[in-house]
């Protein structure tokens, strides 16, 4: 499991590299994806480089004052599909709690309505 800024960085990778081929990119560039608050750095961008390379998701071909040759490798791609299957999954799943909290509400009040109509028809009068 990767944390925020280290899983923000796979992301860029990944898009940046879309065709799965080797991509000469800036510093700069990766360092965009992160937001201010994060306050990642020059050092800490290469750490998080080492980090995805050990864990065999992004090969390293060179680097060079700011400059990295990269490609992402199956278990990153793999970790970035996953990622997004696992937030629709919660979607879905969220979509389902609601719609069975409505349907149950409704049901509980149309029950509900009858059984008061019922006792006022025939047992008032």
């Amino acid at each position: 499991m990767l944390d925020r800024r280290t899983g923000l960085l796979l992301n860029k990778i990944n898009e940046l590299c879309d065709g799965g081929s080797y991509m000469i990119v800036e510093e700069s560039e990766l360092l965009s994806c992160f937001p201010e608050r994060y306050g990642v750095d020059g050092d800490g961008l290469a750490q998080m480089l080492r980090h995805l390379e050990e864990r065999r998701m992004v090969d390293i071909k060179y680097s060079d004052g700011g400059v990295y040759c990269l490609c992402p490798l199956p278990d990153g791609r793999l970790y970035f599909e996953n990622e997004k299957k696992e937030r629709g999954d919660v979607f879905r799943r969220r979509r389902d709690t609601v719609l069975l909290t409505v349907l149950g509400a409704f049901l509980g009040a149309f029950i509900g309505s009858v059984t008061v109509w019922l006792m006022i028809t025939y047992l008032l009068p």
